[in-house]
């Protein structure tokens, strides 16, 4: 008889699992090459869909008596997954603003991996045994609020750039960069409720039902529903705009490159 945590963790292989041959499908449909790549979007993709079938199967794992201790490190493994799903949404802004004219330079989003790649650090730091043990637990939890901090400062500042970024979208031929930015802000709402849990989890308490290692059934559902779900309608719509993108080539005539897309060559 399945538990509620271990159906979930079905649930999550059941999301996950089809996005690996979707990854495959979009590097087969739009290829590796520059200018015009979605590896800011595939690589993201992969780190997430990894994590999450990682800690599907640690938790179904740890069914047996035997392995119980695996649902720490199950648990643990699923509550990561701010930074890949922000830098999904990055990924779209860039991929978005490369073949724009006067579009905005890639160094613009390098400020917003950098502080995403230290907000995870400093949440991974102290999070490590915030919930499993009591030792220097007030710094951990000023490490991880820190660190929430700057997840939500990302965010702000990718609202931003998707605002200064849709105007520049809005002409016939980039179709799929108005897309990638419409998706970027359709997700705005999902990932406000995923941030507020986040935020929630770690400044009301370590008996707070938003306690991500609490057996609470209400606890569980909260963290399916906030997070689990939240996430992954992110990376299912970041996912789709990729597939139905309209494949580019890039017309080089001297030193100068223009896009086009392929099904208007014929």
């Amino acid at each position: 008889m399945f538990a509620l945590r271990d159906a979930i963790y079905l649930i999550e292989l059941a999301f996950y699992a089809p996005i690996i041959p979707a990854i495959l499908f979009i590097l087969i449909l739009h290829g590796n090459k520059h200018p015009y790549t979605w590896r800011p979007i595939v690589i993201p993709l992969i780190i997430l869909s990894g994590l999450r079938i990682a800690a599907a199967g640690l938790g179904l794992a740890a069914m047996d008596p035997a392995k119980s201790n695996l649902l720490t490190t199950a648990t643990l493994l699923d509550t990561i997954g701010l930074a890949p799903v922000l830098c999904l949404l990055i990924g779209l802004l860039i991929r978005a603003n490369a073949p724009i004219y006067k579009g905005l330079p890639i160094w613009v989003f390098i400020p917003l991996h950098i502080i995403t790649i230290a907000a995870t650090v400093m949440t991974a730091y102290g999070g490590r045994d915030l919930y499993t043990s009591q030792d220097s637990q007030a710094q951990d939890l000023r490490l991880m609020r820190a660190g929430i901090i700057l997840f939500i400062a990302v965010f702000v500042g990718i609202i931003l750039l998707s605002v200064i970024t849709m105007p520049k979208v809005r002409v016939k031929i980039y179709r799929t960069e108005c897309t990638a930015v419409v998706c970027v802000l359709l997700c705005v709402p999902f990932m406000s409720v995923r941030l507020l849990f986040s935020a929630g989890s770690l400044f009301s308490g370590s008996q707070s039902v938003l306690n991500p290692m609490s057996e609470d059934e209400t606890s569980v559902w909260l963290h399916f529903l906030m997070v689990i779900v939240m996430e992954y309608i992110v990376t299912l719509s970041t996912t789709a705009v990729a597939l139905t993108a309209k494949k580019v080539v890039v017309l080089t005539v001297g030193r100068f490159e223009s896009l086009k897309d392929e099904d208007e060559e014929t």
